[in-house]
């Protein structure tokens, strides 16, 4: 027992209060950097058939904050709907989905061995339920056909529900039909007719409202829209010293900071980062009070290994190649050293690959022009389309969560990337 009065089973009640990187947040006290957000939504839910719809990059915390609010402003008794895209999903299924939110999952699922059942319909546009022959007791909303079937759903799981009934869709960038993205913007134009106490939460990967709304723009006057950014250091720094501060030790300020630079803004990686911190500095055969940059290095390692399949096997396909895999690497790291989403291919030259070069013993430097054609190389599907090209030598990573990942496996190299706000990690 490195940490003194903290058993394993304490250890693992505090980390699994505090740092979730697999799950969201639902409660206002964890979800820091986002208090005037709240504000923002809350004020917004105050007038008359506004909805919200929250973009951003993937991993940056869409969800939690999604959720947060749906709890504060409904609570236990009344919990919020909540249903994903999918790519395989249209519109109709989607609002089904919410419909059958109401019914109890058994009822769904599970089948008598004889006799009717219960059969939740909407025919024709207007609410109903009837009874079914047959051996089948499961129940089902089914999906509406219509714009005013789609409607009446909601009218119908408002009235089944009491006080405000908050419905969060998220993903929604996985609806890749236009077809269905109109459809989808038809219905938000026409939320404040329902004239129930109902209120939407919707959350997509997106640059902004038009991508949705496309050739409905009116819609986007029912929408509270909400660009989530990245979290500041300041922030990301809290979710490690309130946990830090519960088992009465200390993390140590190099590490907080490198933490944060790491991350690249993403919560996410701070938890990960954290939740391996922790268990190092239990692991310690000393008794430690405070962190030390064995136990560093240790979070750095495990997050390594827990991170997120998706993003390994990316950065795996963009670099594992017969020939120039260093190379690869090498041009990621680069990329990755600054917060600037694009970079031209002179500024990544000159501000970071000489200094990384400098650090990598035994590896030569390439020219500028090779440097641009591993970025041009990398765009294309066998290298995971891991980088988008912007014409001109503007490059940047195509998901920025990847720009924190990338950090993530340059640090366990011994290459300190992010130092400073635009460049870092000079000798």
């Amino acid at each position: 027992m490195a940490i003194r009065g903290i058993t394993d089973a304490d250890l693992k009640l505090i980390l699994s209060e505090n740092l979730t990187p697999s799950d969201s947040i639902k409660t206002p006290e964890r979800l820091f950097g986002r208090e005037r957000t709240l504000t923002t939504i809350d004020r917004a839910f105050s007038s008359p058939g506004r909805q919200i719809f929250i973009y951003g990059d993937r991993g940056v915390g869409k969800t939690s904050l999604a959720l947060t609010t749906a709890f504060m402003h409904t609570g236990v008794e009344n919990l919020p709907i909540y249903v994903m895209c999918g790519r395989t999903n249209n519109f109709g299924q989607t609002i089904q989905a919410i419909g059958n939110a109401l019914i109890p999952v058994e009822q769904r699922l599970e089948k008598a061995a004889s006799g009717g059942g219960f059969n939740f319909s909407l025919p024709g546009g207007f609410g109903g339920i009837g009874v079914s022959d047959g051996t089948q007791a499961s129940s089902n909303i089914t999906a509406p056909q219509s714009l005013n079937e789609a409607l009446d759903i909601i009218r119908y799981v408002a009235a089944k529900r009491a006080n405000t009934t908050i419905i969060i869709v998220d993903e929604m960038e996985r609806i890749e039909s236009q077809a269905e993205r109109e459809k989808f913007a038809e219905f938000i134009r026409n939320i404040p007719e329902l004239n129930a106490d109902v209120r939407f939460i919707f959350c997509g990967i997106m640059h902004d409202v038009s991508e949705l709304l496309q050739t409905h723009p009116s819609a986007g006057r029912i929408l509270e829209t909400i660009e989530l950014k990245r979290l500041n250091y300041s922030d990301l720094w809290k979710i490690l010293t309130v946990v830090a501060k519960k088992l009465n030790i200390e993390i140590q300020e190099e590490a907080l900071i490198r933490i944060g630079q790491v991350s690249d803004g993403f919560p996410h990686y701070v938890h990960l980062i954290g939740e391996c911190l922790f268990w190092g500095m239990f692991d310690d055969p000393d008794e430690v009070t405070r962190s030390n940059a064995d136990h560093y290095k240790i979070g750095i390692t495990g997050a390594l290994q827990r991170t997120e399949a998706a993003l390994q096997a990316a950065y795996e396909k963009a670099t594992r190649k017969t020939r120039n895999t260093e190379d690869y690497e090498e041009a990621l790291w680069a990329l990755a050293d600054s917060t600037s989403d694009k970079r031209q291919i002179s500024d990544i030259y000159d501000q970071s690959y000489k200094w990384i070069m400098m650090k990598r013993t035994g590896r030569s430097m390439l020219s500028r022009e090779q440097l641009n054609q591993r970025y041009l190389a990398m765009r294309k599907d066998s290298h995971a389309r891991i980088v988008a090209g912007f014409g001109s030598g503007w490059f940047a990573f195509r998901e920025n969560i990847m720009r924190g990942y990338v950090r993530l496996r340059a640090e366990a190299q011994g290459i300190d990337l992010g130092r400073h706000e635009n460049t870092a990690g000079r000798p």
